[in-house]
């Protein structure tokens, strides 16, 4: 059995939205059937605004910055298996950032 209430109008989908600087195409549309892209106006969202913060630009940056020392130092250690991990140490510094965290939202 197939039901048809396009007659009530009931059908209509809610407009298509493209983002700034595309064209608004069919082919932008191709998710929706050829009918309901006919019938729900294309329209061209306002492009955003974004600004990044200092530390954001610096992590865009073409090179991290590597202590080329400290990592022969850890790579030597894991090849003689002298390496260890300072669990106690690793929890301490994740408190402490999560402190940071919570005091620079109040």
């Amino acid at each position: 059995m197939k039901i048809d209430d396009s007659a009530n109008g009931s059908n209509k989908l809610p407009p298509v939205t493209v983002p700034a600087g595309k064209p608004a195409t069919a082919a932008a549309t191709s998710a929706a059937s050829a009918t309901a892209a006919a019938a729900a106006p294309i329209t061209t969202a306002k492009a955003d605004k974004v600004s990044l913060s200092g530390t954001a630009k610096v992590a865009t940056t073409k090179e991290a910055p590597v202590d080329v020392a400290r990592v022969e130092r850890i790579r030597g250690e894991i090849a003689r298996g002298e390496f260890r991990i300072d669990a106690d140490r690793i929890a301490g510094d994740m408190i402490a950032g999560a402190r940071e965290l919570i005091a620079q939202k109040r």
